[in-house]
């Protein structure tokens, strides 16, 4: 019979997980390994960026001095720059596919759906001089090149179900059918309102599966029995909550569920507030839209929720914010991208690598930690990481896990966190 703990013999390595994606056969198929390995690989490269990228500002000659260091021979900061093009590139993003196929046992955040996706998107500033490539938004200060990384996550297993690096003016809207090819019956979809796109729900629900969301301001409700249109205010009034079937907007007549929840007194005389003191005047102030500013109200295709569990539901959605903000605060995306540029590799390969490094280092060691150690952070884990990693070769035991948790925990508050709030659903 096995006794003892069976996590104590694991061992986590970035080294043996790029093995496991056989990145030299996915170099060789990329163009980015042509001949015999003489000083330059995919791998050592790859270890390389890491240990430059989380050791100090970033930089082509900080990289050459982190790989002469890991294949004790020298390189140079042009030998860099030549590698770093189309080629490695996509090697990037092979690797980052066929990390998602990783197989992943599958928790049990809400029993209804199977899977529990969140769509949203985070915006990365570049160089100007690259504003060709990834066009960014205008203003009278001049042109700005943006990227955006649309992500679609899956909190079930924990894991990245797409990630895509595209251009600002690709919009969220635009985005909004990306996540169709991912769902099956009785998926989950929890996004913001810059997925609004009535096809895209329609499609959604043609996959029998659900999707949960705010309601858009000026969509018109109807009433299914008559199609007789709603007024939202008169509806709500009296009223604590609601749960009503209705049909969306004019022309589709999509039939939704509703759902309303109303704030309390101090949360509502904030947003009106906000409102009010809005800089855009354009938008215009009414009795009915500061009454509305008092409630929460979704939509959603499915049925059997109820108006009570609806906000804690949307609040999951906050997950993504804190993977997005570990990104730009701990792994450096943005501060390590050199200002002067002309093409766009570097950066590519910055992004690319620092979604690859939370893919197959981070989110595995943050869903150890959370079955060993109670009240993990997510920001905490990945300072963590990045402090003591490149010092240990990118291996971390469960020893050195065990030792250090006290640095990757929440910090004892009055007020509850993230994980007490939702604590119930999982």
């Amino acid at each position: 019979m096995r006794t003892g703990n069976p996590f104590k013999s694991k061992v986590i390595s970035l080294k043996g997980k790029l093995k496991e994606l056989k990145i030299y056969s996915l170099s060789r198929s990329c163009g980015f390994q042509i001949r015999k390995i003489k000083k330059i690989d995919s791998l050592n490269l790859i270890l390389s960026f890491y240990n430059c990228n989380l050791n100090g500002p970033f930089s082509l000659a900080g990289w050459a001095f982190q790989l002469s260091k890991l294949i004790s021979k020298p390189v140079s900061k042009q030998a860099i720059f030549e590698r770093v093009d189309t080629n490695f590139i996509n090697l990037c993003k092979q690797l980052l596919e066929k990390s998602f196929n990783s197989k992943l046992k599958s928790g049990k955040l809400l029993n209804k759906f199977k899977n529990v996706y969140i769509q949203d998107s985070s915006c990365v500033h570049l160089p100007t001089s690259l504003y060709e490539f990834y066009q960014g938004s205008k203003s009278y200060t001049g042109h700005h090149s943006i990227a955006k990384i649309q992500v679609i996550y899956n909190l079930v297993k924990n894991t990245f179900q797409e990630l895509k690096v595209t251009s600002y003016t690709r919009n969220d809207q635009a985005a909004a059918l990306d996540i169709i090819k991912h769902l099956k019956a009785g998926d989950l979809i929890v996004r913001d309102l810059g997925y609004f796109v009535l096809n895209s729900l329609k499609e959604i629900i043609k996959k029998n599966a659900h999707f949960l969301c705010p309601l858009k301001k000026n969509i018109n409700l109807f009433f299914p029995h008559n199609n007789e249109p709603i007024n939202l205010k008169n509806l709500l009034k009296n009223k604590q909550y609601l749960k009503k079937q209705v049909l969306l907007s004019t022309n589709q007549k999509l039939p939704v569920t509703l759902f309303a929840i109303k704030l309390d007194e101090k949360t509502a005389r904030h947003r009106q507030k906000c409102a009010i003191q809005d800089r855009d005047r354009r938008k215009k102030i009414t009795p009915e839209k500061l009454y509305l500013l008092g409630w929460d109200i979704f939509i959603s295709s499915c049925s059997e929720l109820e108006p009570q569990t609806i906000q804690d539901i949307y609040k999951i959605r906050w997950q993504i914010e804190i993977i997005f903000k570990s990104w730009k605060s701990h792994l450096n995306l943005e501060r390590n991208i050199p200002a002067r540029l002309n093409r766009p590799f570097i950066p590519e390969a910055i992004i690319y690598l620092t979604l690859l490094l939370t893919i197959l280092f981070i989110m595995p060691i943050y869903r150890w930690a959370i079955k060993i150690i109670s009240r993990v952070s997510l920001i905490k884990i990945t300072k963590f990481i990045t402090a003591l990693m490149p010092l240990n070769n990118w291996i971390l035991t469960y020893e050195q896990l065990v030792y250090s948790q006290r640095l990757i925990v929440y910090e004892s508050r009055n007020r509850a966190n993230f994980l007490n709030k939702i604590s119930y659903l999982t």
